[in-house]
């Protein structure tokens, strides 16, 4: 009874400006809300426990097979950033295709632990000898971090060995019989 008398005292002091003030002041609220929120949420959504290289010596042009054994925390878009530094300490981007196998996991996988394996094409052009392969993973989990700065996470490091291309059977120009 107390609080329909309060609520009816209430509307009958309040007046359509006074009412438009309190809602902006709310929706400003929400959103400042929504704004600290999204540029506190820095945890990354996959956190890498390490890699193996299953293919360590892997000829120029071939296929190097990696396995990153990964906690999964939420799922958000990602754009990769992958490079192989030889022996040179050249930069070679490889291409952004995957050869062969494919990923343990695809689309949207659940959270928690899992592994993939990726497949990436080592470039001719990388010279013979002691390599590393290193991927970058910006991750774009709310629209703060799509307008400022996403959050990026580095994989691990994959050391393997570039050997010499195998050469070709058959030659590059015909030759007359």
């Amino acid at each position: 009874m107390i609080l329909k008398r309060s609520w009816n005292a209430f509307w009958r002091k309040v007046d359509i400006s006074a009412a438009t003030v309190f809602i902006m002041a709310s929706l400003a609220g929400a959103g400042l809300a929504s704004v600290v929120s999204s540029a506190l949420d820095n945890d990354p959504p996959i956190t890498f426990e390490g890699v193996t290289v299953l293919t360590p010596e892997v000829p120029q042009g071939g296929v190097l097979d990696l396995q990153y054994p990964i906690v999964q925390n939420r799922v958000c878009a990602a754009t990769v950033e992958r490079f192989v530094t030889d022996s040179h300490g050249t930069v070679h981007v490889p291409s952004t295709y995957t050869l062969d196998r494919r990923a343990l996991i695809e689309g949207y996988p659940p959270e928690g632990r899992e592994t993939y394996q990726r497949s990436v094409t080592i470039p001719l052009a990388a010279a013979v000898g002691k390599a590393r392969y290193d991927a970058r993973f910006s991750y774009v989990c709310n629209l703060w971090h799509k307008l400022t700065n996403p959050i990026v996470v580095s994989a691990p490091s994959a050391a393997f060995t570039i050997t010499p291309a195998p050469a070709p059977l058959d030659p590059l120009t015909s030759e007359p019989p």
